[in-house]
């Protein structure tokens, strides 16, 4: 009866009604998740997870997706409030602060905890599970990031930041994998359309910090500056803080949501992963597609012994499951990733695309307010920040026709790699613009293109992973991100700001276009397993 139900949903198309329409037919394609997939994952794990994806379909695209949809765009607001606020505030700091060297220092402590996090929270949804690090992401960023506001030095000032970073690298790979687990593969797109919620976030910050920075600070050439003259920053800081932690309390106390049936069969947990698939129906409101036996008849088929009748599973404690799941943890889960040669060539060519973009994004865009400052230094505090709010709500376009057009048969390797390298030839561009308006216009396109090649880059890596080694793929490109991120840092720090990192940041997008056409793999069209 399951194999039957396994095989059937290679046969699952989408009609055009409210729940399913996306204009295209999406399948599963057992033949074609073996052949990419290969040893990476069990056949019992393969044949469930597409079991799964059929029941997601069935259930559609509802009330509990489009709510989870809202809450894990939080985790992509309050990612860009830290990366951008640090920027924003470190010129205020460092006429404050008397022990400040390089005020950007405090931004190589911020990626540093980046990198950590990353990594960490990555590799944890393979282990813990992918609840956890949903709910403290955000909460530990918000806690310190309020907290920030109290600090009276700047060792303690980078210290807080190391801590942030921990927190926010984890915030979009984690978001990220848990919504594309929860939504049926007709809307896979939608995961494109999250990151229109980071471009979001930095509006948020452009303008509170426009504000607050704006009329409460010390004046750039002040002798000196007092704390009660400078606390700009620090209302900014405790305004990002609080909206965080408002996020945060919603997720954790105003909106349920189970483990990820994906982590849940990966564990050997199928009595949980079928009540996690029934609880998203009961909230859409449609029969519970999935029953236990449904699996287990799945391994019976495959020759596989399971003595767990419904209803009768052993509950183990939190810290049982906890140390089961570190025990799983091998070096050989690294190599499964590299299990067949399209994996392996997927997985290292996403890899080094988020390496570069990490150095390229933040080259240019994270240092945009320096940029426009020095470039025409004539202008006001309020144009640069004018400026910089235009350019961040225009980004917001980006995702939102990134998800648009990777519906079409241009899919997520054209789209990505075309964008990427237009927004170099736009980057390029910069440079010849003369006058403030030009440069505005160049800086609005050259966000727009970046933010869509960004939202696709976003969606196709954790798509292009299984479900068991999702967190430690995804996490590790986030890690390259955050590699990346430090060593644009660096070069800010040591070498100034000028045109050449422009230059470096334009070939760099170049350069990533090129490669993601070698992309082997198209996960357009293919529900994620």
């Amino acid at each position: 009866m399951a194999l039957a139900a396994a095989e059937k949903v290679n046969e699952y198309s989408v009609e055009a009604d409210s729940d399913h329409a996306v204009g295209i037919v999406e399948s599963t394609d057992a033949q074609a998740n073996k052949d990419f997939f290969g040893g990476s994952i069990s056949e019992s794990y393969r044949m469930k997870s597409e079991l799964v994806a059929g029941c997601m379909t069935e259930i559609g695209m509802g009330r509990y997706q489009w709510a989870l949809f809202v809450v894990t765009g939080f985790g992509w607001i309050t990612d860009n409030f830290w990366s951008q606020s640090i920027s924003a505030i470190q010129p205020a700091v460092a006429l404050e602060f008397t022990d400040v060297s390089r005020v950007t220092i405090s931004s190589i402590a911020y990626y540093a905890g980046m990198i950590f996090g990353a990594s960490f929270w990555g590799m944890s949804c393979d282990f813990t599970g992918r609840k956890m690090a949903f709910n403290a992401t955000i909460l530990i960023g918000a806690v310190f990031g309020a907290a920030v506001a109290g600090l009276d030095n700047f060792g303690a000032f980078c210290f807080f930041w190391s801590i942030i970073g921990t927190a926010a690298g984890g915030n979009v790979p984690v978001d990220s994998m848990i919504f594309l687990e929860f939504i049926p593969g007709s809307h896979q797109y939608l995961v494109t359309a999250l990151s229109a919620w980071w471009n979001l976030g930095q509006v948020i910050v452009s303008l509170i910090a426009w504000v607050f920075l704006a009329n409460f600070s010390c004046a750039s050439d002040a002798e000196i500056c007092q704390k009660t003259d400078n606390m700009g920053w620090r209302y900014t800081m405790i305004t990002l803080g609080g909206i965080a932690l408002a996020f945060a309390v919603i997720r954790i106390f105003f909106f349920k949501m189970p483990e990820s049936p994906r982590f849940l069969l990966a564990k050997g947990r199928d009595e949980q992963a079928v009540e996690a698939v029934n609880y998203i129906a009961r909230c859409n409101e449609v029969p519970e597609p999935l029953t236990l036996a449904m699996l287990q008849e799945v391994d019976a088929q495959l020759g596989l012994v399971t003595n767990v009748e419904e209803g009768q599973t052993k509950k183990l404690s939190k810290a049982q499951i906890l140390r089961d799941n570190v025990r799983d943890f091998k070096p050989m889960n690294y190599a499964a990733l590299f299990s067949t040669r399209k994996l392996g060539q997927q997985t290292g060519i996403l890899w080094l695309i988020w390496l570069t973009i990490g150095i390229a994004y933040p080259l240019f865009f994270n240092f945009l307010p320096t940029y426009l400052a020095q470039r025409f230094p004539s202008g006001s505090f309020d144009d640069t920040y004018r400026n910089y709010c235009i350019v961040s709500a225009v980004g917001v376009c980006g995702p939102i026709s990134a998800s648009l057009l990777v519906r079409t048969r241009l899919g997520r390797r054209w789209c990505m790699g075309g964008s990427a390298i237009i927004t170099g030839a736009f980057l390029y561009g910069y440079s010849a613009a003369g006058s403030q308006s030009m440069d505005l216009a160049f800086n609005c396109v050259s966000s727009l293109l970046a933010n869509f090649m960004y939202a696709i880059m976003y969606a196709i890596t954790p798509e292009s992973f299984p479900g068991p080694h999702r967190g430690l793929g995804t996490g590790q490109a986030a890690t390259n991100l955050r590699l990346g991120s430090l060593v644009a840092s660096l070069i800010g720090t040591y070498t100034g700001f000028s045109v050449v990192p422009i230059y470096v940041s334009a070939a760099m997008w170049i350069a990533v276009g090129a490669v993601a056409f070698g992309l082997p793999f198209e996960t357009a069209g293919h529900a994620a397993i």
